[in-house]
């Protein structure tokens, strides 16, 4: 019996690696994550002209007014023809390369991540994102719903533990800073990229991390990979 994967989105991101306080803990993140919480995502919230905001740009990204109006043209027209998707991500990867290529070329550290989500749990995820928007929103259930495959393409380099959020969006398992908590309390050690090396930890830990994060949300795994020329 084949395990299928389905497709929740391609980001470009940038993982900030850098030193920062969340919830009251310094930390450096090292987690490779679609998040705008852990990465730089290109474009954040901001590619839509109607939530802009250029304190939400990436320090890196400075485009000009010309580039920023074309930017936001090229997204509202990507959204309009759902091939750009609430709150943030490409349905195909092939839309994510086409806008890196005209908009990143200044950010070649840019990378190209998928996330992909086991069958089982893609009705629960619909039943939790659906409901904030209409049907002509393109919006993760919309994605879903396409039931598109994984590809065999791309690098697995992680599992990531995400808490869908009922207004459509999300957050990830790092911003809470748990990493030490997973070790010590259940003896699970996140890989190279920050991420869970397997399934059946995200699921040791998601109660947990539910219940510190104190807020609704449905934690689920996503497998997580990475795509560029060399895979």
């Amino acid at each position: 019996m084949i395990d299928m994967h389905y497709s929740a989105g391609y980001y470009l991101i940038i993982p900030k690696h850098e030193w920062s306080t969340v919830n009251g803990h310094r930390f450096r993140a090292r987690t490779w994550s679609v998040s705008t919480y852990i990465s730089h995502v290109y474009p954040g919230i901001w590619g839509f002209d109607w939530k802009y905001s250029r304190r939400q740009l990436p320090k890196n990204f400075t485009p000009t007014d010309q580039e920023l109006t074309a930017l936001h043209a090229w997204i509202g027209e990507a959204f309009a023809q759902g091939q750009y998707a609430w709150p943030g991500f490409f349905p195909t990867r092939e839309k994510a390369v086409e806008f890196k290529s005209r908009f990143l070329q200044a950010l070649p550290q840019v990378e190209l991540l998928g996330i992909f989500l086991h069958e089982s749990h893609c009705s629960t995820a619909n039943a939790e994102v659906e409901p904030h928007t209409g049907p002509d929103w393109p919006n993760l259930a919309t994605l879903l719903q396409q039931w598109v495959p994984e590809p065999e393409a791309g690098l697995t380099i992680g599992f990531d533990l995400l808490g869908l959020l009922d207004y459509g969006g999300y957050e990830p398992f790092s911003y809470h800073v748990l990493e030490q908590e997973y070790q010590e309390a259940f003896g699970v050690v996140l890989n190279e990229y920050g991420l869970f090396t397997t399934v059946s930890d995200c699921q040791r830990v998601a109660a947990h991390t539910d219940t510190i994060a104190d807020e609704p949300a449905v934690w689920l795994p996503f497998k997580t990979k990475l795509f560029g020329p060399e895979f």
